[in-house]
């Protein structure tokens, strides 16, 4: 917490650039929330030249019964090149997202989740009885409204999407979609003619590097190894990545990262683990920080990440950026993984995932290089793409005051 502490800001520094306040229940130096932190942090860093990102944030990470160590809640942080407010549970306050908004004067407000509770429904309740002004709101829903994520919970989530239109939360919003798909999936959601729709793809980055990496392939006659690494709860579907293990005939390590979001869902995992056949080694090996992440997947032969649904899928990117095939599913925007020899986009049924991992377990030394390389060559069109960075651009430019 050092670089945050010592980037302290009095609120006299605060500037007359163009500003966007943006909203997410956790952000660095956080890493168990996943793909939400570094579609902003890579925004922030991508952007953060031309456009001054304030960030409104809880002050501990995804699960966490503590915050953060020396944190300051009482001014802004700097974290990269964002100012960061980290706000104490009990402080989190429509009052206080006044207060902000009130200092900060942004061009525009940046929602991440439709369905948090923490900041989103505050800011949408608050400006919707005209308690904040009405800045222009970009809401980015991050894959929520996917038919996966919204088979989650699903009861929960469309009663809420329902009173949310019928009361008007969400008039004169700005949804963000990170692909086309995406924007079919929010359209799909939202009453017609209801909200406007902007398609920006998020900004990847390829993990951090902290140390030589060097790969050593598989020898003949070894297990296949493959890893996962993500959020333990249902909609990254480990159960489906377990199943498909024990159908498949397949010597294979399998080593499980992540936090364990839902308990109840690993305990479900776990029952799968009694009963896989002894050719299936399983390991949970516990939470891997971002900056190690480079570090964990240079060890496998395959990251297997069955999801129900990613509108990005960052953990994929940075899989692919480091050499490492992914077996996904066909929920992602990598849907060509198997044309470009980079791994495979199937459906998430059990016997399609167990099909593709025992393909992987019968590649040659030379196919293991091509597919690393294919890897890493898919990667970088991602990674190097002006488009992409064009279009996050006009999402925040089109609200700049004249």
């Amino acid at each position: 917490m050092s670089m945050l502490l010592a980037g302290l800001l009095p609120k006299t520094q605060i500037d007359d650039n163009m500003r966007v306040l943006a909203f997410n229940r956790h952000y660095l130096p956080g890493f168990k929330a996943g793909g939400p932190i570094r579609s902003l942090s890579n925004m922030v860093e991508v952007l953060g030249d031309e456009i001054e990102f304030f960030i409104g944030t809880t002050d501990r990470d995804l699960g966490d019964a503590e915050p953060f160590q020396d944190i300051n809640t009482h001014g802004w942080v700097r974290a990269g090149k964002a100012k960061v407010r980290y706000f104490e549970r009990q402080n989190i306050s429509i009052r206080a997202i006044r207060a902000l908004i009130d200092e900060v004067q942004p061009d525009s407000i940046y929602l991440n989740s439709f369905f948090d509770p923490i900041f989103s429904l505050r800011v949408l309740v608050a400006r919707r009885i005209g308690i904040v002004p009405r800045v222009p709101l970009l809401l980015a829903p991050r894959g929520e409204f996917s038919a996966g994520a919204l088979a989650v919970k699903s009861v929960r989530k469309l009663t809420f999407l329902k009173v949310a239109f019928l009361s008007g939360l969400a008039e004169d919003v700005t949804w963000h979609a990170s692909t086309a798909i995406e924007a079919r999936d929010i359209y799909r959601a939202i009453p017609d003619g209801y909200s406007s729709v902007a398609v920006a793809p998020d900004l990847g980055t390829a993990p951090p590097v902290g140390e030589a990496l060097a790969w050593k392939p598989r020898e003949n006659g070894r297990p296949l190894r493959i890893c996962f690494l993500s959020r333990i709860s249902p909609m990254k579907n480990l159960a489906c990545a377990l199943r498909a293990l024990g159908l498949a005939k397949a010597i294979t390590v399998f080593d499980i990262y992540g936090p364990i979001e839902d308990e109840a869902y690993w305990s479900e995992c776990e029952a799968i683990i009694e009963d896989l056949p002894p050719h299936v080694r399983v390991a949970y090996c516990g939470e891997v920080a971002h900056k190690d992440v480079a570090s964990i997947f240079i060890r496998y032969d395959l990251f297997l990440l069955p999801t129900f649904g990613e509108n990005y899928g960052h953990v994929i990117v940075e899989a692919l950026s480091v050499g490492l095939p992914v077996l996904t599913s066909d929920q992602t925007p990598w849907n060509d993984l198997s044309a470009s020899g980079a791994g495979w986009a199937v459906a998430t049924d059990d016997s399609s995932v167990a099909a593709c991992i025992e393909e992987a377990a019968r590649w040659t030394l030379p196919q293991q290089v091509a597919a690393r390389a294919s890897s890493i060559r898919y990667a970088k069109l991602i990674l190097q793409n002006d488009r992409s960075l064009e279009q996050n651009r006009q999402l925040f430019l089109q609200f700049r005051k004249q």
